[in-house]
């Protein structure tokens, strides 16, 4: 672009030295006529000046247009032109009209003088002309760099803004994910807490129905048992058949004792999960809560090759635990089906009832993540520090709840084994 630049002031400076060596030229001819006619020796100092600019002017040229050999050849034709031209005028410089009259040397010189003329301006002309088409090239060269130059620049700006706006837009994006994400933050946060006092808030109640089933039947027969062996003791059943009687009712009150505290240990940490695993654990719980509940429960398991992972047996036991216990709680469900399939190295367990539901409030948060009550929370919790996943899906006719575990200890024959529990009539 710069080169093409000089290019085109060049060309204009050499088209402004063939004018003025043009003008220099014509100003000698007119000064060498005023002075033939005149004689007046300022007329002389005036061509003899200008005959020396034309010699400077010519030699400039030559240096200007040494580029250019087709304006080199014009000016070697010129150069001897030129020459004769200024020595003939030197020679007639002497020379005025006297009384009117040119001599014949004079009037021939003259003559020559304007032949030799003619031809130096066609040369001139000529260098003008190329001098003209070489500045019409070199000038659409340069507009057609200025317009290349142009769009590439308006392209550059053009990729400039888009950037720019997409810059901006991911900057925005970055804005409001972190934004989104310190939400999510506080609201975990205020989730776990939630969460955490609720689960105190459940040891201590689950504390208190411990201590109740305690002193409501344990402590009961215990109090039965004392009162039977006081009055043994006392010797108010002298007679055979009083003691005998006395004795009966206290080993059923100590069965009964056996059984509740079995009951209860159970329900904390059943045995079965730990000696013969998830199957007869989740069975005998099964059997309890349709007895306790009223509620028929149906419920398939895969026939499981080998036992499960401790902490996946006890997670899938303590969320059928829970789910029951929510049933039995809020459900007013009348049956629940429970599936434990295991394929693709994942165990399923899915809980269905045909209760009323899940509120919608409630299960909007679950899904939000925020804590919805410490028995949802608690097991979305379990599931998720095992890497599984847990879906709970609800409306006016039912629940189902869904805990996906993975294991590589999973794996299921083509049986299953289909227990139905009833409630008692």
């Amino acid at each position: 672009m710069d080169d093409s630049r000089k290019w085109v002031v060049h060309t204009y400076d050499v088209r402004s030295d063939l004018h003025n060596l043009q003008t220099v030229i014509a100003q000698a001819r007119a000064s060498r006529s005023s002075y033939l006619i005149s004689g007046d020796p300022d007329q002389l100092r005036q061509l003899q000046q200008q005959i020396q600019s034309t010699l400077q002017m010519l030699q400039r040229l030559r240096i200007s247009m040494a580029d250019n050999p087709r304006q080199l050849a014009r000016l070697d034709a010129l150069q001897p032109l030129m020459e004769q031209q200024i020595s003939q005028m030197e020679n007639t410089a002497g020379t005025s009209i006297v009384n009117n009259h040119l001599s014949l040397g004079v009037l021939n010189s003259t003559r020559q003088i304007l032949d030799r003329q003619a031809a130096i301006d066609a040369i001139i002309l000529e260098m003008s002309e190329e001098e003209r088409l070489l500045l019409q090239s070199r000038l659409q060269q340069w507009s057609k760099l200025y317009r290349r130059n142009l769009i590439a620049l308006a392209l550059a700006f053009g990729a400039a803004i888009i950037l720019l706006f997409f810059n901006f837009r991911m900057l925005l994006a970055e804005v409001r994910r972190t934004r989104e994400m310190e939400k999510l933050e506080r609201d975990s946060a205020e989730s776990y807490r939630s969460l955490s006092a609720r689960i105190l808030e459940m040891q201590d109640i689950e504390r208190r129905r411990v201590a109740r089933e305690l002193h409501d039947s344990v402590g009961q027969y215990l109090a039965g048992l004392k009162i039977n062996l006081s009055r043994i003791e006392s010797g108010k059943a002298d007679a055979p058949e009083v003691a005998a009687q006395l004795l009966a009712e206290t080993l059923e009150m100590v069965d009964k004792s056996i059984a509740e505290v079995r009951t209860i240990s159970h329900l904390l940490h059943p045995p079965l999960l730990e000696e013969l695993g998830f199957d007869s654990a989740a069975r005998w719980y099964v059997d309890e809560f349709a007895k306790r509940g009223g509620v028929k429960v149906t419920m398939s398991i895969n026939d499981i090759a080998e036992r499960l992972p401790r902490s996946i047996e006890l997670a899938l036991f303590r969320i059928l635990q829970e789910t029951l216990t929510n049933v039995y709680r809020h459900a007013n469900a009348e049956s629940v089906t429970v599936e434990v399939t295991c394929h693709n190295d994942k165990v399923f367990l899915t809980i269905r009832d045909n209760g009323k539901g899940i509120r919608p409030e409630v299960l909007r948060k679950f899904r939000s993540g925020m804590a919805a009550g410490v028995g949802l929370a608690g097991m979305k919790e379990r599931v998720a520090e095992l890497n599984g996943q847990l879906q709970v899906e609800s409306n006016a006719h039912g629940t189902t709840i869904t805990a996906t575990l993975p294991t590589t200890a999973c794996e299921s024959s083509d049986d299953e084994a289909v227990v139905t529990v009833h409630r008692p009539q």
